[in-house]
């Protein structure tokens, strides 16, 4: 990949992420998608476009020190943090999951910035413990809901250096992927989701492969190379989403007629995940996949324009970010 044709698509957004303004609400209402799928996405654009502001802008403070691409990612962070007092609607779990962990992201990045006041911090550790995480940890569902949960939650921890409660999730994560893993590699949570079965074998593979990442990073332990104790691991999950999606879609064993992107591009699913994948496994077919289409941004919500969650974002700038 070339390294410094990523940054400057990095630098491009994060430079069009400048002139954005917080869009927080005091109740952030996300309806159920497929109940009222008008206003969930109106209602997920207002965080969208902070997240993908504040992220890219905090990653390029992070390779540029400029300190006004840290200061952008204040702004946001703060406006989110002292506008938004709830989450409401059937969606406001996943929803606030999915891109409140960009925020997050973000907040990590910046964390060194002398510019951010101790204060402030605070405060949005009090947002997001106080209105984000009771709502992450109620989710009932155990598929790729509760993967996004624990990744959402695996970040918060390590941002706030609370080991304890870290601790606590990586058990969480490690009975998730015990229960949610087929031996053959398929989820059979995601697999009843019709046309889309193939998309959410994706989405819930993105968070928990990042909150590995995230483990990975902050205490050493390897779970890329982890079996469960019934036998389970992700490896062979990835290598099932990865033999449909490398040009076989039309075999897929479920539905027929899968929702996928065509064609592939630097901006869809499931080129994020395999390019991450392809760092951490160094799987050459992984990186034939992914080569023709670096550099590799990120999934694009195709009805909005910007991202649509934060597992893999940028993965080659931040996945070696010192």
């Amino acid at each position: 990949m070339n390294n410094s044709t990523a940054l400057n698509q990095l630098l491009q957004v994060a430079g069009e992420s400048m002139a954005v303004s917080c869009h927080a609400v005091p109740t952030w209402q996300i309806p159920g998608y497929y109940f009222d799928a008008a206003g969930h996405l109106a209602a997920k654009r207002l965080m969208e476009a902070d997240a993908q502001a504040a992220y890219t802008t905090a990653l390029a403070y992070r390779y540029t020190g400029e300190p006004g691409y840290a200061d952008k990612a204040i702004e946001l962070l703060h406006g989110w943090a002292t506008v938004n007092k709830e989450l409401a609607g059937d969606d406001g779990p996943l929803v606030s999951a999915y891109l409140g962990v960009g925020l997050i992201q973000a907040a990590e990045l910046i964390n060194n910035y002398p510019g951010w006041r101790k204060e402030d911090k605070h405060l949005f550790d009090c947002w997001m413990t106080g209105v984000c995480l009771p709502e992450w940890d109620r989710i009932p569902l155990r598929n790729n809901w509760w993967s996004w949960s624990l990744y959402a939650q695996l970040f918060l921890f390590r941002f706030m250096d609370d080991k304890a409660r870290f601790a606590e999730e990586v058990t969480h994560l490690k009975e998730h992927i015990d229960d949610s893993v087929a031996a053959s590699g398929f989820l059979p949570e995601e697999t009843t989701r019709g046309q889309k079965s193939i998309w959410y074998h994706y989405f819930a593979l993105a968070p928990l492969t990042a909150a590995m990442k995230v483990i990975h990073d902050t205490t050493g332990e390897n779970l890329f190379d982890w079996t469960s104790p019934g036998g389970k691991n992700i490896k062979t999950a990835l290598d099932t989403l990865f033999y449909y999606a490398d040009g076989r879609v039309e075999e897929w064993p479920y539905d027929k007629e899968q929702s996928f992107p065509a064609p592939l591009a630097a901006d869809t699913w499931p080129l994020d995940l395999f390019e991450a994948m392809s760092k951490v496994y160094k799987d050459p077919e992984y990186e034939r996949l992914v080569s023709p289409y670096r550099p590799i941004t990120g999934n694009l919500n195709i009805n909005s324009g910007y991202y649509q969650s934060y597992a893999w974002i940028f993965p080659e700038l931040h996945l070696f970010l010192k």
